[in-house]
């Protein structure tokens, strides 16, 4: 019977765990963006309430799987963040960087929750070094605990003063086995923390042998508990059950914490005065008399965390446990107010697969409307046509479930600023703007590692040392902004710095030593800014942990372009470095706008498209440098001719139409025989053979089952403006 118990204790940890790390990912990463939050704004008691909750999560998340090191490592912070909500300890920069590597420690705990191997000496000697700062910090002594004991031995809870005898009764529901959970691991997890006085199991439910179905729960248990944990603690280790399970905690209560359990009960009640009133702990005609003295005293010190809260303490005689209850009942209606929207979790290679079906019901609709037209039955053509309709809408709130805030990525660079800043001996102000811009999740994941080298070049080769920049007049700390802005049809991600820029002579001089250019050949001053991204470049003078081997920065273009992204730097010697970096909204499906030349297709996206213009193919001239161009209301318009460039078999038709479109280096115009109109565009990549292919970000297959080839408008710009290339075709020919 044990062995069958301790073989289902397993197969529930192992069927859990990864829904365990997930949840527990996300709250250390929350704790580390609330700390870098709370050293700019240390009074802040709203991030502290918000850290200390994510560190017990953690801690009773944990609990439920048995996993001892989280718990009892994240107990000695959980003590200090309490200590720090009390106002006994005041965040500055040494705890803060504490904190932060206690969080690395317990983010290390997590990920290797199911390998005892990696826990190696080290990280154990690590952690006791840790705990033995922690206590020092707490308790004013690093003695206090020998290393092994306060990291290796369980917390005994059941040991505090106060105890509080909880009455717990649980009764769970039929689908708990199947959704992976073990009713008897709680139990086990509720007894860690104090003392099981009585415990009972409910019989009641359980059906006959004949009738009973194993996958089935039929488990109902009571306990009493002796414990000095909190109701908090107590229903928290039903945390992953409670959706399946009915629960019912109770405690003896003093009239205090009556009138706690009372507040909240209440339903959502924003004001302090209303709540306290509602539940008999104060009369209104002794409100009112506080609200006027609060009136008559606006220069009181804020003692508690509400300036109403410490006057209805001292002048009318609430407890303060009452009062601290109104206030987080103040505060959980505050953070739930925005939005009562439910997450459910979906693995990403499902939506994917999701989104690959949905590429194909485009191209299958695309189909039968070509069809319905051929047909010429009105009825069928406007069935169509709905159907499109519908797929669309389908289109866009698919391809919206992938989209979140780059200000998610955009927080991780907080601590690596913090960090590398310190490294160096620098100091810097680091900013962040429109994280809220939106994304695709699968590029945010690929677009972390390009920026965190970015980031890091800006920090090591753009700003400079404190006394240096003092020396050329600016301020002692640095500036670093990473920005995001939605431009047409794509995102603007920009990295900007008010350093020292590049020195192009030193760029130069390196590349001519390196035979990137020809010696004595001095190219444009982009072609020497880009010289950066080329393989094994570096100006360093020596190699250090951050940087001089010129590996990074080569990769860091090759994982953009492979997004269909552009790449763009801005120096202004002695003032900064800008780099910006535009990349699609979406790697799937897009509104295209669809041309002809000869019989090949072409689309281009439909947000760049400013207007649509017919002209004779003689109006196109050819300008003193090479380019085409024609006159558009008195400006000359650059022209790319498709027909030139790609090598098209075509018989120039007597008229020509120029579909003008916008790029970030200006307006130009693409020259094309045949408008084919609106249609949704299904991103195919390109084959090894044309990933080179100047101007073509990728393909589709349309409805005909035919080809078109989709039109980089970034690039397509580049060598509408660069007369070097107008002339040149870049490919043989392009199959109708």
């Amino acid at each position: 019977m044990s062995n069958s118990s301790n073989d289902a204790d397993r197969d529930f940890i192992a069927a859990a765990m990864p829904a365990f790390i997930s949840e527990a990912v996300e709250q250390t990463e929350a704790i580390e963006t609330l700390l870098l939050e709370l050293e700019e704004e240390p009074d802040n008691r709203e991030l502290l309430d918000s850290l200390f909750r994510c560190a017990h999560t953690v801690k009773g998340s944990a609990g439920i799987f048995g996993l001892s090191k989280v718990v009892d490592f994240t107990h000695h912070v959980e003590t200090q963040l309490d200590q720090m909500r009390e106002g006994t300890i005041a965040l500055g920069p040494e705890l803060s960087t504490l904190l932060l590597q206690c969080n690395d420690q317990i983010k290390f705990l997590v990920a290797t929750a199911a390998d005892n191997d990696a826990d190696t000496p080290e990280q154990k000697d690590l952690r006791a070094d840790l705990v033995i700062q922690l206590c020092a910090i707490t308790e004013g002594s690093a003695g206090h605990a020998e290393p092994d004991a306060a990291t290796t031995l369980p917390i005994q809870a059941g040991a505090q003063a106060g105890l509080n005898q909880w009455t717990i009764s649980a009764r769970f529901g039929p689908e708990t086995f199947r959704n992976g959970m073990d009713p008897l691991s709680i139990a086990r997890y509720l007894s860690a923390m104090g003392t099981v006085q009585a415990m009972r199991c409910d019989t009641e439910g359980v059906p006959s042998l004949l009738n009973l179905n194993p996958e089935t729960c039929y488990l109902s248990f009571g306990m009493e508990l002796q414990s000095a944990s909190s109701r908090e603690d107590v229903e928290g280790a039903f945390s992953f059950v409670i959706e399946d399970c009915e629960l019912n905690v109770i405690a003896p209560e003093t009239p205090g914490q009556k009138l706690v359990r009372q507040i909240e009960e209440l339903p959502e009640t924003p004001r302090l005065g209303d709540m306290l009133v509602s539940v008999g702990a104060i009369s209104q005609d002794k409100l009112a008399q506080v609200l006027d003295n609060q009136k008559h005293s606006p220069g009181m010190p804020s003692v508690v965390a509400n300036k109403l809260g410490g006057l209805l303490e001292s002048q009318a005689g609430v407890a303060h446990e009452v009062v601290e209850a109104a206030l987080g009942k103040q505060q959980k209606i505050r953070d739930n107010a925005p939005s009562e929207d439910r997450y459910i979790r979906v693995q990403a290679d499902r939506l994917d697969a999701v989104i690959n079906l949905l590429g194909e019901l485009v191209i299958a609709g695309a189909g039968a409307t070509l069809l319905a037209r051929e047909t010429r039955q009105a009825g069928l053509v406007e069935a169509n046509l709905h159907m499109n309709s519908l797929i669309e809408e389908i289109r866009n709130g698919t391809l919206g479930l992938r989209m979140v805030p780059v200000g998610e990525t955009f927080s991780r660079f907080r601590r690596v600023v913090r960090d590398t800043a310190s490294s160096l001996g620098k100091e810097v102000n680091f900013e962040i703007v429109g994280g809220d811009a939106e994304l695709d999740k699968s590029m945010v994941e690929k677009i972390a590692d390009p920026l965190m080298h970015l980031v890091r070049n800006s920090l090591d080769h753009g700003l400079e040392q404190p006394q240096e920049r003092l020396s050329a007049g600016k301020p002692a700390a640095g500036k670093l902004i990473l920005s995001a802005q939605h431009e047409t049809g794509c995102i603007l991600i920009r990295i900007e710095d008010d350093g020292r820029g590049i020195n192009r002579d030193r760029v130069l001089q390196r590349a001519w030593n390196r035979g990137l250019v020809e010696q004595g050949v001095v190219p444009s001053d982009d072609a020497i800014n880009m010289l950066i991204f080329e393989p094994g470049f570096s100006t360093a003078e020596q190699v250090t942990n951050l940087s001089g081997r010129g590996v990074g920065m080569d990769v860091v273009r090759r994982n953009i372009e492979a997004l269909r992204g552009s790449l763009k730097l801005t120096s202004n010697p002695g003032r900064g470095l800008q780099v910006d970096i535009r990349l699609p909204l979406t790697l799937a499906i897009i509104d295209g706008f669809m041309v002809g030349v000869g019989k090949s297709k072409f689309v281009l996206p439909l947000e760049s498209v400013v207007e649509v213009i017919e002209a004779g193919g003689q109006n196109v001239k050819v300008d003193s440098s090479g380019r085409h161009c024609l006159e558009l209301r008195g400006a000359v318009l650059p022209v790319v001719r498709l027909r030139t460039l790609y090598t098209v078999e075509s018989n120039l038709p007597e008229r020509v139409s120029v579909v003008v479109v916008n790029s970030p280096r200006g307006q130009y115009g693409i020259e094309v025989e045949v408008l084919l109109g609106q249609q949704q565009t299904v991103i195919k990549p390109l084959g090894r053979l044309f990933k080179t292919l100047r101007g073509i970000s990728g393909s589709s297959i349309l409805g005909s089952g035919e080809v078109a080839l989709i039109l980089d408008v970034v690039s397509l710009g580049e060598l509408a403006i660069n007369s070097m290339h107008v002339g040149k075709p870049v490919l043989t020919k392009v199959a109708a």
